[in-house]
């Protein structure tokens, strides 16, 4: 068992990296192809490393040369030249280090923004599945976070390990030029550094990982306690609730403290392995030194560069250090990129010459969002400008008819026609122009009543903003506010009332203007005065366009063009009123159930 256990352990291991191999190639493929665009201004930050790098190398041989040549021969006029070249290449260092890091900082943050736009982009673009899946917390932090970390490798991390790499390259050929002997001593504590940092950064790898996970995992916690707010407090669960975000927050600390240990141990090993080397060259080189076979201007030169040698090498810890977390962030941000839409965008999408009218239909259509099929084998036809309400007990496939139609999710056998067009035939930007949902729970951005309205089409002007808002019969309670249409609604709408929310959404859809209207009638749970407001709104934004409406007051029912009985998945009665009271066991049950009290003389 412990060897079959311990060979499943490998073989796991190496399925996990080459996993990451892969990630990682995707990864920076993907930064690269940010990062590419500006390559000129790259070249140029490159330019002025290579400066910095020329004249950092050069600081310790005009040390050697001042002292064999210039102060052993009392040469003062060349120790003068000496030192104002030394001054000198000091002002053409600032000047490369200054644009260096304005160059590469411009760089980065394009990168960082580019990254962030298109990744927010991406992800609006998933299906309403991936969103139902993913937290709203794991959103924010892929996007927040992981692209923070991000910036600094972005910006200046790469040019500093080229930065690096080119000065311990140029320190190697110095010291070897200089002299072979402590060049191979120098290099003799070098193993100890890769050894040690190789298996630091395996470590550091996966604790920055653990640590973007769980910070994910405490943003996620945030935006479920604060959205929950009046779940909480009505239900006096404080305690409760703080003492689950106290388990992550620890569980966030942990992580951090992981991190942080790991860290600590760079610098003191780079420490031992850098007077390691300076013991082996003053040891070594003074005796040299000592007996004559090494000038000491060599000697003091060679100090140098040791100095500079580990300055790079320790450099090169804190970049890696930088990597490793932006490493694990870029692998998470790619899983996320690297994610195709699951509703594919059609190759070459189809529309009408003359426009859509409106026509609906479902053919023979089955889906399901698990195993469990939820609609079976349903047809269903609509004309245009036809009002159809959909009835049936909760569960029933109202909501998913919908949805089908909106193209939230495609069938999995069927087909949903628009004009006799398939839905995943027309391109997404038609579709949305073309279809718009108005769901019960109804959702308002921060912002401005006028704004949200507006939100139905970005392009309109005041005018059609309050013109909208009129058809919608919500200009009246807007302007009894003291802001009018410059109002706040507050966090999702929470300033407004559950009707007021949506005559609003009305107003918007109106803005919108679609050939095809679904509501999800929200008449319930309000006072009569509002439900006669919403009636009418109703009435005015389905007019002149296809209506889908998922009834839940008889009222509504009495206004559609035709009832479309919902029941298991299955169409099972359509008509008016008095024939499916006439002729559908299931609409009658439904009517006794839901609406006799509020029609008793029908």
């Amino acid at each position: 068992m412990t060897i079959r256990g311990g060979f499943m352990t490998r073989m796991q291991g190496q399925e996990e990296a080459f996993r990451f191999a892969d990630l990682d190639r995707q990864a920076l493929g993907i930064l690269w192809k940010y990062v590419r665009v500006h390559k000129g201004r790259l070249a140029l930050a490159l330019a002025a490393t290579l400066a910095v790098t020329a004249t950092t190398l050069s600081m310790p041989y005009l040390t050697k040369v001042a002292v064999d040549t210039h102060i052993a021969q009392g040469d003062v006029r060349g120790l003068t030249l000496l030192a104002l070249l030394y001054l000198a290449l000091n002002g053409v260092y600032w000047l490369a280090s200054y644009w260096q890091g304005i160059l590469s900082t411009w760089v980065g943050q394009h990168v960082v923004h580019a990254i962030r736009r298109d990744l927010y982009a991406h992800v609006l673009r998933q299906p309403i599945a991936f969103h139902e899946r993913e937290r709203v917390g794991q959103i924010t932090s892929r996007l927040t976070n992981d692209v923070n970390a991000l910036a600094e490798t972005a910006s200046s991390g790469a040019l500093n390990l080229v930065n690096d790499l080119l000065s311990l390259t140029g320190i190697v050929a110095i010291m070897a030029l200089l002299d072979a002997r402590l060049t191979l001593v120098t290099l003799a504590s070098v193993p100890v550094v890769l050894v040690s940092m190789g298996t630091l950064g395996k470590q550091m790898r996966r604790a920055y990982r653990q640590a973007q996970q769980v910070l994910a995992e405490v943003n996620a916690g945030v935006e479920q306690g604060v959205a929950g707010m009046r779940v909480v407090q009505s239900l006096s669960r404080e305690s409760f609730t703080v003492e689950q975000f106290e388990s992550l927050s620890l569980r966030n600390m942990k992580a951090n403290l992981r991190t942080g240990l790991l860290f600590a141990a760079v610098f003191p090993t780079m420490t031992v392995t850098n007077m390691l080397g300076v013991a082996l060259v003053l040891g070594y080189g003074g005796a040299l030194a000592a007996g004559g076979s090494l000038t000491v201007g060599v000697l003091l030169a060679f100090l140098g560069y040791v100095y500079q040698f580990f300055g790079p090498l320790r450099d090169l810890s804190l970049v890696y250090n930088t990597f490793q977390a932006a490493a694990a962030s870029l692998d998470r941000i790619a899983d996320y990129i690297g994610r195709r839409p699951e509703l594919a965008e059609p190759a070459q999408p189809e529309r009408p010459e003359d426009g859509f009218e409106g026509r609906i239909t479902f053919e023979a259509v089955t889906f399901g969002y698990g195993d469990e099929p939820v609609l079976h084998d349903l047809s269903l036809e609509m004309g245009a400008g036809e009002t159809i309400a959909l009835v049936g007990a909760t569960g029933a496939g109202k909501s998913t008819i919908a949805r089908l139609l909106a193209r939230l999710y495609d069938v999995q056998a069927g087909a949903v026609r628009i004009d006799g067009i398939d839905v995943r035939q027309v391109g997404s930007a038609d579709l949305r122009r073309l279809v718009t949902l108005v769901p019960q729970d109804v959702f308002l951005f921060a912002d401005t009543i006028r704004e949200n309205i507006r939100y139905g089409d970005p392009r309109a002007g005041d005018e059609a903003v309050e013109a909208a808002a009129r058809r919608a019969q919500a200009h009246d309670f807007i302007a009894r506010l003291p802001h009018g249409y410059d109002s706040q609604v507050g966090e999702l709408g929470a300033m407004l009332s559950g009707g007021q929310r949506q005559l609003v959404a009305f107003a918007r859809a109106l803005l919108a203007d679609p050939r095809i209207l679904v509501l999800d009638e929200a008449t319930a749970n309000v006072d009569a005065y509002t439900e006669t407001l919403i009636q009418q709104a109703m009435d005015e934004i389905r007019r002149d366009r296809t209506t889908l409406i998922i009834a839940h007051r008889f009222s509504t029912l009495r206004k559609a063009d035709r009832i479309v009985v919902v029941e298991d998945g299955r169409i099972v009665g359509q008509g008016s009123h008095e024939d499916l009271i006439a002729s559908s066991p299931a609409y009658r049950r439904l009517y006794q159930r839901q609406w006799a009290s509020e029609a008793p003389d029908v």
